[in-house]
Order: C-alpha cells, then structure tokens, then sequence
C-alpha cells in the first residue's frame, strides 16, 4: 500500500510540463489495527485539518516571498548603482485564520545614508511587531458581539488549531479600534454632508425590511363569533376579545365593512409612504466604579422603504440622527413621529431641532408613562388596594391624554399619600411632558404608533443582551466598539467594511 504525499511545486510559466519541487507533506500513515471502531473518520478528520494547516501555512510564506522579492527587486533597481545591496532578511510574526506564522523581508542597506529600508513593508499593514490579517480581525469583532473575549479568544484558537493565537485582550483591543473607526468615518461624513445645500438632492441609505405582523388579538377560532357580532347596530366585544382592541375593529370595520374577522383580529400601526417613525433611547452600561455608568444612545429610523440603525454617544450621536431627518427629508415632504421614552436630552433634541418644522410631532412612549406611574405609586400609596386604586384612576386619565385631569387628581392625593417627595416628583413628570402626552385611546383606536417598541428592540440587539449580564462592567471605548460594530451588522453593512473596507454611509452612492 503507497504513502500519501501532498507536493507544492512550482510550474514553468511558458512549459506547464516543467516544474520543480519546493515543499513537500507526508501523509502520516494509518495503522488499521491500532483505528478503534466508530472513530475512524473523526481521527483521519482531525489528522487531515492539521496539516492542512501546515500547507496553508506554507503557500502563505511562500507567496509572500515571491512578492517580497519581486518588490525588493524593483526598489533596488530604481536606486543609483551601487549606492544598495541586500542585507539579509528581518521576520515579522502574522496571525492568520491557518495560525501565526513567520514572514521574512528583505532589507536593503543605503550606503551613503547608511540606513536600512525593508521595501515589502510598502505592502504589509501598519504593524507594530505583530501583523493580524484582516480575516482574523473579523472573526475578533464578530465573536465578542456575543460571546465574552476570553470565550472568543478560545474559538479563535480552535479555528487555527493553536490554542493562544490571540489573547482576550487583543480581541478587545481590535474591537474598541475598528469602533473607533466606525465613528470617526461617522463623524466626518456628518462634517462634509453638513456642507450640502440641498439635502433633498441626497438618496438615504436604509436596510430592506419586513413588515412584522401585528400580535393577534384573539383566537382565531372568535372570527366567525367577530363577523356575526359586527353585524348588529351597538356591537359589543364577544367574550375573549379585549376592549382596547375592540374599538379599533369597529373603527376598521366602520371605514371597510368588507374586512373579514381574520383581518381583522391583526390590526396594528404600519408607516406610510410619506411618513418616518423615529424611537430613541439609551442603553445605561456598567464602569467599573460603583455606581456609575455609560451612556449608550440608539434610534431606529423607519420608512415604508426600510429602517435605519444609529448607535453613539453624546452630541455626535445627535448630529448623525439629525442629518439622516434632513436627508430623509423631515418637515418638507415626509412628516415625523417621534416617539421615546421623555428623557430630557431626547426633549431638548426635539424642541431645538425638529419642532420648528412642519409635519412633526413627539409623543411619550405609552409604555415608560405607565411604568412611571407604576414604580412612583409603591411609594406614594398606603397598600396594595390604595394602589390598585390609584393606578386605576391615574391610569384612566393619562389613556385619555387628559394630563389636566391626573395632575388634579394627584394633586387632590395629597392628605392620602405616604410619600409627598414622590407625590410631586410624578406631578413634575407629567408637567414637563404635557406637551408630549397624546390620547393613547385614540390613536390606539386608529391604529397609530403609541409605543416605542422598536427602539427598545433595537437596545437589546446592541447593547443590552451582551453588555447589561451581572457584574459586567465596561470602559467606554469598548461598550461603543461594540455598539458600533453590532449597528453595522443590523444596518447590513458587515461585508462593506470588512470587506471593502469602507463605513455604511447614511447617503446611497
């Protein structure tokens, strides 16, 4: 029985025929006595990647080596006639996808300069004693987006077959540096678009999506007890068919009487062709002193023509947002709904930039109001049942948009709450977000946005399901690094950047 061997040669470019051997793999050969049975293909699998390894290892170098030569080669004969000559060769040290291997360059000596020039590194990345190629950067990025580093680092080394390719830290490191490109790339194309005349003359880039199908409001086995029930003068919510919902049906139903009960049990708010629906938020991350956090801001931008991630921080992160709303053309022929949770900076970002324009309005996400009553009330009220009271009342007029009629309640509250700090904390929420406070009932009624369910969404993809765990705790660069990567793959620009080694622009070329 023959041995196995795997040849690299290399082949006369004008002769095919003619070719020479420069490395060579032996085949370690199988001993069939010593293969245990059901484990045979896994040892040959095992045996088989390894040197596949070494050969992808060896055609690397040796390509390398090819083009150093060559480049070396052509500096050399660009300079004056024995002013140079070789010098030896100096290694640099690549991590690779096949696992760290060495390269040798050539160096070239300057005579009159007397000075060493190495002409390959014209064609190697900027390094610093350690080359790590692109498609291990990647894979460094990616990982950590849901694994911790040290668990990346390991699959990492599982992939090349070397154990400690590279360190946790290393991985961290390459994820807070391409961060760090992605919002410098951000910032300047900020900069050079706040220079355009006419934003309208600018196409925005957005991500296909598809439309979610609102959650049923009943079972589907209720449509024909819907259809029947619709039909008489006053209808009335058939038992297991909520009264929220149930305004909404006789709205649609009233406007489109032909709209069966399976249409009718998936009603929900959609966006319009001349319509963008703007959720914003933060995401609070860990530092490592007690106490103190991170902020990391989010928006999810929504058209009929498709959606839009942002990530960032501080004043560039609002810059960024406001430039996409000139784009998408805000206050002219699109009208905006801005919908968020009535943090004071997300106020202040629309009082000062969009609520001068026309066509745009700015709600409290039903949601947080609630909750804030919910959290308040615990402390302002004396038991359980003063609290279902409360809620209940409080509730039954904010639904409504009523903000005068809570505030009076509240305000008539005082000789029954506990806690009369809290009492006027809720008085002054609702103060400052009258403005923002629609009537829920009614836009619920026809079917418009009341919640910001997207943007919260979006926290969890970038933020919140890898950085919130317990006892995680974060410098900012990398909570940012991977908040800016993690955008880039939701915004579908993954393969762009590392690929073509260009940023998602916010304009389509």
């Amino acid at each position: 029985m023959g041995k196995l061997k795997v040849l690299i040669c290399e082949v006369d470019s004008e002769d095919e025929s003619k070719m020479r051997e420069i490395a060579s793999f032996e085949v370690e050969e199988e001993e069939i006595g010593k293969l245990e049975k059901g484990k045979a293909l896994d040892e040959l699998e095992g045996r088989t990647e390894k040197i596949g390894q070494e050969i992808k290892r060896k055609l690397l170098q040796m390509q390398w080596e090819r083009i150093d030569k060559e480049v070396s080669k052509a500096y050399c004969e660009g300079c004056a006639p024995e002013t140079v000559r070789y010098d030896g060769h100096c290694e640099v040290i690549v991590v690779s996808r096949s696992g760290r291997l060495k390269l040798n360059r050539q160096q070239v000596y300057h005579k009159e300069r007397q000075e060493h020039v190495m002409p390959g590194n014209a064609f190697l990345a900027e390094h610093e004693g350690l080359i790590i190629t692109r498609g291990v950067q990647e894979w460094a990025c990616l990982l950590p987006g849901e694994l911790p580093f040290s668990s990346a680092a390991r699959l990492l080394g599982w992939q090349s077959g070397e154990e400690k390719m590279l360190s946790d830290t290393t991985c961290r490191n390459l994820v807070r540096e391409h961060g760090s490109i992605i919002r410098a790339a951000e910032a300047a194309e900020v900069e050079r678009l706040w220079q355009t005349e006419n934003f309208l003359d600018l196409e925005p880039r957005l991500s296909e999506r598809q439309p979610a199908q609102p959650r049923a409001s009943w079972p589907a086995e209720l449509n024909e007890a819907v259809e029947k029930v619709l039909q008489e003068e006053n209808p009335q919510p058939p038992a297991g068919v909520k009264g929220c919902d149930w305004e909404r049906v006789v709205e649609r139903h009233r406007h489109n009487p032909s709209v069966s009960g399976e249409g009718l049990r998936r009603l929900g708010p959609e966006v319009g062709p001349d319509e963008i629906l703007v959720t914003v938020d933060e995401v609070l991350t860990r530092q490592p002193e007690p106490g103190r956090f991170w902020e990391v801001r989010t928006a999810c931008i929504m058209t009929a023509a498709g959606i839009r991630y942002l990530s960032g921080t501080g004043e560039s992160f609002l810059q960024q947002l406001f430039v996409l709303l000139l784009i998408l053309g805000v206050g002219r022929h699109r009208s905006l709904l801005f919908i968020a949770d009535g943090a004071r900076w997300i106020r202040n970002f629309f009082v000062a930039y969009c609520s001068e324009a026309a066509y745009t309005q700015m709600i409290l996400d039903w949601y947080h109001l609630r909750l804030k009553g919910y959290q308040l009330s615990s402390m302002i009220c004396r038991g359980k049942l003063a609290k279902g009271k409360f809620l209940a009342t409080l509730y039954f007029h904010l639904w409504r948009g009523n903000v005068p009629a809570a505030i009076h309640f509240l305000s008539n509250y005082r000789e029954q709450a506990k806690n009369l700090a809290k009492l006027d904390e809720l008085i002054a929420y609702l103060q400052a977000r009258q403005p923002f406070i629609p009537d829920y009932q009614a836009r619920r009624r026809q079917q418009q946005y009341i919640g910001s369910g997207h943007v919260e969404k979006a926290n969890d993809l970038i933020v919140a399901r890898r950085q919130k765990h317990q006892g995680m705790h974060w410098s900012l660069d990398t909570s940012d690094g991977l908040a800016a990567l993690k955008t880039l793959m939701l915004n579908q620009g993954w393969d762009l950047y590392w690929t073509h080694r260009q940023v998602l622009p916010l304009v389509a070329s």
